[in-house]
């Protein structure tokens, strides 16, 4: 891509220097904004590496700006549902005994939704498939400690005496086979009460740790927009493979294409420039446009983020309307 004065001329008033610290000014926040008002679903990209330590933080710059513009209260990772479940449990009682998907995110958050009123908190909805660790533990805080009818009992057992400290994925497929049979039993939704729908939700996850590439998209998809349909704003993350536009069978593409959300998704793709991480880090997702990035985006980066807003400028915007750069992260 070679942009012409006028695109250079865009780029020039169209991007937007920030840190973890101190998220968005008012000048961002005010243009992201009059962007966004048309939009259902910001999706943040995961580029380079899931494992960069920036990801522990940088969901809390957008949850804090949308909470405070849009109202924002439902965000979604890329993790199933027994993460968000334990999550949930640590909004309530700071309780750390559970294991938690990147820990420092979730004190920042708690801190965050301990300033708000309860009924303001943001929380999240897990729509990946269930890892092995969350799984079991979900499973176990969701049981109530009285005594099952002996009709259900087995499958109570089959939790309650699981002692498997590090449980792998046949493991969790083989048990979450067997109690997909307790969900024809009207006792145990009446013994689980409160706890049985996300009960439900877990067994009844589409998804597999066993084939992470099957329809993994089409799940991602179709369960975010379940639980995002009455939301005004919401906020996901995931790895950028899931969320840039130029594919039909991104996660991104198929919410974008879906009745209620056509339009609606403000992609914010990432990319790391000279970044570090206990793997190897990649940009792959943007390799066709990544001589353009950094010929023509990297020039305007003075700090360690640079969000450039690129719905005026063609040719980029087809992976999503928004990029950033990230110099130098680990």
């Amino acid at each position: 891509m070679k942009p012409l004065i006028a695109a250079l001329l865009y780029l020039s008033t169209h991007h937007y220097s920030f840190t973890l610290d101190s998220g968005f000014d008012r000048r961002t926040q005010d243009s992201l904004v009059e962007t966004l008002k048309n939009y259902h679903l910001v999706l943040q990209a995961e580029g380079g590496s899931h494992a960069l330590e920036i990801y522990e933080r940088l969901p809390m710059v957008w949850l804090t700006f949308l909470h405070e513009r849009f109202g924002t209260t439902r965000f979604f990772f890329e993790v199933g549902r027994g993460v968000d479940i334990l999550g949930r449990r640590y909004m309530e009682t700071g309780d750390t005994s559970f294991p938690l998907f990147r820990p420092r995110f979730w004190k920042l958050l708690y801190d965050y939704n301990h300033t708000l009123p309860r009924k303001e908190w943001i929380t999240e909805w897990g729509v990946d498939f269930e890892r092995p660790k969350s799984y079991l533990a979900a499973l176990k805080f969701l049981m109530p400690e009285t005594t099952p009818p002996t009709s259900i009992r087995t499958y109570i057992d089959l939790i309650k005496n699981d002692t498997s400290q590090k449980p792998d994925c046949d493991h969790i497929l083989e048990l979450n086979k067997a109690l997909q049979k307790g969900l024809k039993e009207p006792a145990l939704q009446q013994y689980l009460g409160a706890n049985w729908q996300d009960f439900k939700d877990m067994i009844d996850n589409p998804g597999s740790c066993k084939d992470v590439f099957k329809n993994r998209n089409g799940h991602m998809a179709e369960r975010l927009t379940q639980y995002a349909q009455n939301e005004t704003m919401s906020y996901g993350e995931f790895g950028e493979a899931h969320t840039v536009l130029n594919s039909k069978e991104t996660m991104a593409s198929l919410i974008n294409r879906t009745p209620g959300f056509e339009g609606k998704v403000a992609t914010v793709n990432l990319y790391c420039y000279q970044c570090t991480a206990s793997e190897p880090v990649n940009n792959w997702p943007l390799r066709k446009i990544e001589k353009d990035i950094l010929k023509d985006l990297l020039p305007y980066c003075t700090g360690p983020f640079t969000l450039f807003d690129l719905t005026g400028l063609e040719g980029y915007n087809e992976y999503g309307p928004f990029l950033i750069i990230a110099k130098g992260q680990h």
